[in-house]
């Protein structure tokens, strides 16, 4: 096994230094877009490169548990560029595209498809791993970041951590306070300097050669490598006994027994949390100190997620490894974004994200900790600072996939203006479900974790390796709206007036939600009373599902608005949520008593004639008759007659759900009424 290892290296190494042996990553793929159709299908898509084999398509439901692809679904000519498949509206679905010739996959494609794809409001617990030298100096923008956080739907808890603790202490303080939790978290923020794991043994001789294949006596990067991944097991081995490796250049490589550096090269339990780190430790060329650049970063990504900046929806690659397959990841994923059209790879990957802004890029060649060939270098990103946009960025080369190294350029494209990078190629990252709302996050956690769901690249022995990491906040998603402001909730007859301020830009409507923090749930007003509607076009709700005498739960009430859109990307389409408008209210029965006051409404619902029934004989009552919007529209008084009853009739032309205040003898009351259409 060691054998062929060390000739697979030697093959990258001769590969590596080759740029003129044609586009392999470009043929190795097949680059899928969707669009969704009117009509309850959605069609794939793909260039015409004049393939004289098969196109195979199959497809698995999601969401994605490495369940197993059905099909095929068709087999289609190699002339042929597209095909339609039934999909109706708020579906969504996965599909493997591959290019076959006389029995033998030449080319895969992967993505995920939604035709008016409802997104879920609740994302999930998320705790965020501090650098405690940040609590006081960023103390605001911890706060925005955690505010943000849940107006996505996280439920965020933060731990502070020292930058000289013991990576296990750290990981025994995460899984303590993961234990404490309601609700097990579904991912993990590193913010900060937070002291990094080592595992490994890269080496000639070892479970694995260096990813980047630099093998001993040809730059030696072998050992221990950067390994967030530990942070992200649970109940996980992670041995420090065997792995005898001194042959790395730098002494953090450098891995012998009881080091407090790991063995694994590869984790030997599934990574569970959705992760990502901001570290801009060591990052000297930019003149500053780490803690000013990670504000600037933090600022700069609550600007996007309100909708304050925005990126042109257009992606480049910029592929300098012509013989080798690494750009792959970007024909693959880039597509899923912005489409076929709107992306090109024959550009240059400076130049243009300096002249003009880009959603996504990707960009490959020969590497240094701080360069990429044909790309360029640290310094490029600080000099570029405030001219630099671009929201994702992957790249790929020598060495820097070995983050926590100084001036590393990875680092140093988060320091300079984008939000996310990563060591995109080795291996193969599959960040395609963002283009139908899921975070990165999520896309750097299948990753990490594929060894053969997705292919995996066949580079180096890379995928499933504990270097595998992404440079970002890892609950970014690809496109924001801008939120509603201002939200209020006032008290009013027994029920919750909410009134916010428009959206800045043209959206399709407004989402009502309550937010079960206990639970860690948002949860859609109508679902409280089973009736009605969630959604409104206007800028104010009346929450009509509050406590009533037959009820009478009195407490803190958490609303949220959230803007959306009907996103259509290389994907489909879906519903984008913007952050939410937050604002709480607090209910107080105090004037319900079930032993005072006790009626029946009836016939319920009604078609305009009402009966109030089981009062006194002669009982004087006030009704009043709210719409759901909180308007009044019917007041009287009335006398009930002997038998303990009052029947009235609804104005004309009344329905949906109404809001029926009852009051008598100094106590008030209300219960729901369901009016269909009355009657003159």
């Amino acid at each position: 096994m060691k054998r062929t290892l060390h000739l697979f290296t030697l093959l990258f190494l001769v590969l590596f230094s080759t740029t003129l042996m044609g586009q392999v990553a470009k043929t190795q793929v097949v680059q899928v877009a969707a669009t969704a159709n009117g009509d309850g299908t959605i069609t794939l898509k793909w260039p015409n490169d004049g393939y004289t084999g098969n196109y195979v398509v199959y497809h698995r439901d999601f969401i994605h548990a490495n369940n197993a692809w059905k099909g095929p679904d068709a087999t289609l000519a190699g002339t042929v560029t597209n095909w339609t498949d039934t999909l109706s509206a708020g579906l969504s679905r996965e599909y493997r595209v591959l290019k076959v010739k006389n029995a033998t996959t030449e080319a895969l494609g992967y993505i995920y498809v939604g035709n008016k794809f409802k997104t879920q409001p609740t994302r999930g617990g998320i705790v965020l791993l501090i650098d405690s030298s940040y609590r006081i100096a960023l103390k605001t923008e911890i706060a925005t970041l955690t505010q943000d956080l849940l107006a996505d739907g996280w439920f965020p808890t933060q731990i502070f951590v020292g930058r000289n603790e013991k990576v296990d202490a750290i990981k025994s303080k995460l899984d303590l306070h993961i234990k404490g939790l309601p609700k097990a978290p579904k991912a993990l923020y590193l913010l900060g300097h937070v002291p990094v794991p080592y595992s490994g043994n890269f080496s000639t001789n070892g479970d694995r050669p260096p990813p980047d294949g630099h093998v001993e006596g040809v730059g030696n990067h072998t050992g221990a490598w950067p390994a967030d991944v530990y942070y992200g097991t649970v109940n996980c081995f992670w041995g420090d006994e065997n792995v005898d490796c001194t042959t790395g250049s730098e002494a953090r490589h450098k891995n012998v027994p009881g080091d407090g550096k790991f063995d694994q090269s590869a984790p030997e339990c599934p990574i569970v949390y959705e992760m990502g780190r901001v570290d801009l430790y060591n990052m000297d060329v930019f003149s500053t100190n780490d803690t000013q650049l990670t504000r600037d970063y933090l600022n700069r990504v609550h600007n996007y997620k309100v909708g304050k900046s925005q990126f042109r929806r257009r992606g480049l690659i910029d592929n300098n490894f012509g013989g080798l397959n690494l750009a792959s990841t970007g024909y693959h994923n880039i597509p899923c974004f912005v489409g076929l059209d709107s992306f090109s790879d024959a550009v240059d990957y400076f130049t243009e994200q300096t002249a003009g802004s880009y959603l996504w890029s990707y960009g490959c060649g020969a590497g240094s900790y701080g360069s990429c060939s044909g790309i360029g270098t640290t310094n490029d990103f600080a000099a570029n600072k405030g001219k630099f946009s671009n929201a994702f960025t992957m790249l790929a080369g020598s060495y820097f996939g070995d983050w926590d190294s100084k001036n590393n350029i990875l680092r140093g494209a988060l320091a300079g203006g984008s939000l996310a990078s990563c060591w995109g190629g080795i291996p193969k990252w599959y960040l395609h479900h963002m283009g139908l709302g899921q975070n990165i996050g999520y896309g750097a956690k299948i990753t990490q974790n594929n060894v053969n769901d997705y292919f995996n690249g066949a580079f180096n022995y890379s995928w499933n390796g504990v270097f595998i990491a992404l440079m970002g906040d890892p609950t970014l998603n690809m496109l924001y709206v801008q939120p509603p402001t201002n939200l209020s909730a006032v008290e009013s007859q027994g029920g919750t007036l909410l009134k916010w301020n428009r959206s800045g830009e043209k959206v399709d409507g407004y989402v009502v939600y309550r937010i079960d923090q206990k639970n860690q749930e948002y949860k859609e007003i109508a679902t409280f009373c089973g009736l009605g509607t969630s959604t409104t076009t206007d800028t104010f709700y009346w929450d009509y599902c509050k406590p009533t005498i037959v009820n009478p739960s009195a407490g803190d009430y958490k609303y949220a608005v959230r803007a959306f859109k009907w996103e259509t990307t290389g994907s489909g389409s879906y519903q984008n949520l913007s952050l939410a408008s937050m604002a709480n209210s607090k209910y107080t029965a105090a004037n319900t008593d079930l032993s005072v006051l006790s009626y029946n409404l009836y016939p319920n619902p009604t078609t305009g004639v009402t009966t109030l029934g089981n009062l006194t004989a002669q009982q004087l009552i006030s009704v009043d008759v709210f719409n759901a919007l909180g308007q009044l529209i019917q007041s009287f008084e009335a006398t009930a007659d002997e038998a303990g009853q009052y029947t009235w009739r609804l104005p004309a032309g009344v329905s949906g759900i109404l809001e029926v205040v009852i009051t008598a003898n100094e106590k008030r009351s209300s219960t729901k009424l369901i009016a269909i259409q009355s009657a003159e």
